[in-house]
């Protein structure tokens, strides 16, 4: 083969390789929602048993919180991860008034029973701060904000803001351009993602003290991730544990979470 017609066949590999390469970034570009959200639009879960539930206004509609455990207890807010719905989270209010805890799961825009639109960061944590400040409005001191997995990224914003008075982050990431960057290598990924739940960034404005527990044995999310977000905390704790990323959330989880909530 001569010269040229080699190079022909060099520049139509090159080419189709970059017009893979350039479909594989839209499609991943154009479906990043619907796979950072897997749940949203669904059908919905069966609410907390025996919770009172809360209609929460937000600037699109409402958004669900049910409310449970003992009167005048310690408030936990508890954000849940991406895969779930406030009516998967039974288990944790059950676990969470065994310690003596209030217990307030909040729910997302376009999931489960929420009326608000399709989810994204900016509605995310708007409904957070909605729902903290119904709290409030009921006479409620600031709750304990604990997240699991996306929803670390949501508590750590609260706490950020001020909203909250301890931070508790579950299978932890520093942000959502990390993971992407994690599992997609080959991808512009601080250019293509949307929603970017930046936690490192955001780390040094929590000054609340923070228990980081992360799985060791966690698939989904790597340890060193939460423990480089427990470095960046100014008042961080971090506790490794031999369980994964979704079967962390047990009584000794919560025993734990309980004993630091107890603590001045």
């Amino acid at each position: 083969m001569g010269k040229a017609p080699a190079l022909r066949l060099f520049g139509l590999v090159v080419g189709a390789f970059a017009g893979v390469y350039g479909l594989a970034v839209l499609a991943l570009f154009g479906f990043q929602r619907p796979i950072l959200y897997p749940l949203a639009l669904s059908d919905p879960f069966l609410d907390l048993a025996g919770a009172e539930r809360v209609q929460v206004e937000v600037p699109d509609g409402t958004v669900p919180m049910d409310l449970s455990g003992p009167a005048g207890a310690p408030r936990v807010a508890f954000f849940h991860g991406n895969a779930e719905q406030i009516g998967q989270t039974r288990g944790d209010a059950a676990l969470a008034e065994a310690q003596g805890l209030a217990f307030a799961a909040i729910e997302y825009p376009g999931y489960g029973d929420a009326h608000a639109g399709t989810p994204n960061e900016e509605a995310i944590l708007g409904a957070a701060r909605a729902a903290l400040a119904v709290l409030a409005g009921k006479g409620e001191p600031p709750p304990v904000c604990v997240g699991h997995s996306l929803g670390s990224g949501v508590a750590v914003a609260m706490a950020a803001e001020g909203r909250c008075r301890k931070l508790v982050a579950i299978s932890a990431y520093t942000s959502v351009v990390d993971l992407a960057s994690a599992y997609y290598p080959w991808l512009p990924a601080r250019w293509l993602v949307l929603d970017r739940y930046d936690s490192l960034g955001r780390a040094p404005s929590v000054t609340v003290p923070t228990l980081v527990v992360h799985g060791r044995l966690d698939p989904l999310i790597p340890s060193a991730m939460g423990e480089a977000l427990a470095v960046a905390l100014p008042q961080a704790r971090f506790v490794v544990v031999d369980r994964g990323h979704n079967d962390i959330r047990d009584r000794e989880l919560w025993a734990t979470i309980g004993r630091f909530i107890a603590e001045p």
